[in-house]
């Protein structure tokens, strides 16, 4: 998926959005598997608005004025893509986490639940010396310390 060069100067944003269709984690079942062979996967009849999103819009709006505020509310139903960048998103009910995203839009919608589209920043070995992200995903650490990223292997220990 990604790759870098170690101490590469990297500056574009390493992030993978994933969709998940129809909504799914090893912990949810659907009765309507996804059925994508013959066309786009995203062509679907709805994506989800986070709940979370439209919290930290109203905000905002509620300190706007003007256009500004016009924008704001005509941001509330577009549906955003959830960052993943720390594993404490991962788990969780509420909807500042992948796991309660993922029940709340099934939840909304069992028999045709919204397209989810997360993005995962923390990748496991992959920070690739950027400074910015410093990833809290390492592999293998070196003896100092710092992320082996040339280290080979499945990358479990690092994301326990």
């Amino acid at each position: 998926l990604l790759s870098c060069t170690p101490g590469a100067r990297v500056s574009t944003m390493r992030a993978v959005s994933l969709a998940f269709i129809p909504v799914a984690l090893a912990a949810f079942t659907m009765e309507k598997p996804a059925d994508v062979s013959d066309g786009n996967p995203f062509d679907v009849s709805s994506y989800y608005v986070n709940p979370s999103y439209q919290a930290e819009l109203q905000v905002s709006i509620d300190t706007a004025s003007g256009t500004t505020k016009k924008t704001l509310k005509s941001m509330m139903e577009v549906p955003s893509a959830y960052w993943i960048d720390v594993k404490s998103k991962v788990t969780g009910s509420d909807t500042d986490s992948v796991e309660g995203i993922l029940a709340d839009a099934l939840a909304s919608n069992p028999s045709d639940p919204p397209l989810v589209t997360f993005i995962v920043y923390d990748l496991p070995n992959r920070d690739c010396h950027a400074k910015a992200s410093n990833g809290e995903v390492c592999c293998t650490y070196n003896d100092d310390g710092t992320c082996d990223y040339d280290a080979s292997g499945d990358c479990a220990d690092g994301i326990d």
